[in-house]
């Protein structure tokens, strides 16, 4: 029991760290904090469990909705008046669209209940080339809660639309307020994150091939900046977050957060050199990686994708 106790209390005093946090495959990671732990959260409605954001403890994955049949992208939870909702995005057995949905729970680890789904992937009617809605994500703007998601018919757009006080509906129209329109974006957008802050509103997302060859797959993260919440967002010249040649590819699908001490952080998935990047060559997968963020006069950047001793995370202000 002491040997434990003595355990425990190394990890809490750790430091440093070095990533991956987490060296499995944990794609498209949300991570959220509840009281004195954090809940990690990734496509597969994988569920992980930490103290300290350096050290996780795998939960395995939530149950599947029965509407579905796979492809279970990118869940982020919020706690919402008392409650604990999940965004995410599955296939739909009768459309083979991907839905956009919201399911609720009374403890971050859940059980999830599914409770609507919020943006049907035929809803929008924009050609066979649209595969749905997905990536969604929560903002709240003087307590009026917002959605913010992908919309999967070229070109790609981020939206913004409304949501119901309960969460569980939107309410009028969506509104693009970002759209793929560089090159250098390869025909994505993904991963839709609103910051605001110091009057004006970033809206960080990732872009480029997350697999292909070493030299193609360049899946990196962006921060565009507006002084009203629905635009216009103009794109920044260079990103966040990019590839470092020989030891991090493709890193992106961000989450950005706030921690007690003052400190921000981005959560983050990529690929190792150890193979090329794809799923049929790389059998590490995207693993979960953790790197400072720092707001300079120019805006938002992560001090990474790092592989080398970094400076472990203060959680609390003392």
């Amino acid at each position: 029991m002491l040997t434990a106790l003595l355990g425990s209390a190394c990890l809490l005093q750790q430091s440093t760290f070095q990533n991956p946090v987490f060296a499995k495959n944990f794609p498209d990671p949300f991570i959220v904090q509840d009281g004195n732990r954090f809940l990690a959260y990734g496509t597969g409605l994988q569920v992980m469990e930490s103290r300290d954001l350096i050290h996780w403890n795998h939960l395995g994955s939530l149950p599947k909705p029965e509407w579905s049949n796979g492809q279970y992208w990118a869940p982020e939870v919020y706690r919402w008046k008392g409650k604990w909702h999940m965004l995410f995005s599955a296939r739909d057995k009768q459309s083979g669209k991907r839905d956009l949905a919201i399911s609720t729970a009374d403890k971050p680890e859940g059980p999830f209940t599914f409770a609507a789904k919020l943006v049907l992937g035929t809803s929008e009617n924009t050609g066979t080339d649209d595969n749905g809605a997905i990536d969604g994500s929560l903002f709240i703007e003087n307590g009026r809660p917002f959605l913010l998601y992908i919309r999967e018919a070229p070109p790609r757009a981020i939206k913004i639309v409304r949501l119901a006080p309960d969460l569980l509906k939107v309410e009028g129209e969506a509104k693009p307020i970002l759209t793929v329109d560089r090159p250098v974006e390869q025909g994505i957008l993904d991963a839709p994150t609103l910051i605001k802050r110091d009057g004006y509103y970033w809206l960080f997302y990732s872009s480029g091939w997350f697999q292909s060859s070493a030299k193609d797959a360049r899946y990196q993260v962006w921060a565009a900046k507006s002084k009203s919440l629905f635009g216009p967002y103009s794109k920044p010249d260079k990103p966040v977050l990019t590839t470092k040649e020989g030891e991090t590819i493709s890193p992106g699908h961000q989450c950005v957060f706030n921690l007690p001490s003052g400190e921000w952080w981005m959560a983050y998935h990529a690929w190792d050199t150890s193979a090329a990047p794809r799923y049929a060559e790389n059998k590490n997968g995207r693993s979960l990686r953790l790197d400072r963020l720092v707001w300079t006069k120019d805006g938002p950047q992560c001090v990474g994708p790092t592989i080398t001793p970094q400076t472990a995370p203060k959680i609390d202000k003392s």
